[in-house]
């Protein structure tokens, strides 16, 4: 999951740097619609669904990561 988000986030936001599970979000500059961007790619993807209750609340990398995994 993390190196699918890490390529999503190169794609879609131009963020280049080394991607970690600890990495803060807001590091990324990432709006909020980019969060919600990349929270649905990932979703449909992975036949998940996230919750934007839970995406607001995501202030790390592992968040979203985490999220999808327990979806899985």
């Amino acid at each position: 999951v993390l190196e699918k988000l890490a390529l999503l986030l190169v794609d879609q936001v131009g963020c280049a740097a080394e991607m970690s599970d600890e990495r803060p979000l807001d590091d990324l500059n990432l709006t909020p619609d980019d969060r919600a961007e990349l929270a649905f790619t990932l979703g449909e993807f992975y036949g998940v669904e996230i919750p934007e209750d839970a995406l607001e609340n995501f202030e790390f990398v592992e968040d979203i990561v985490g999220s999808i995994e327990d979806r899985l």
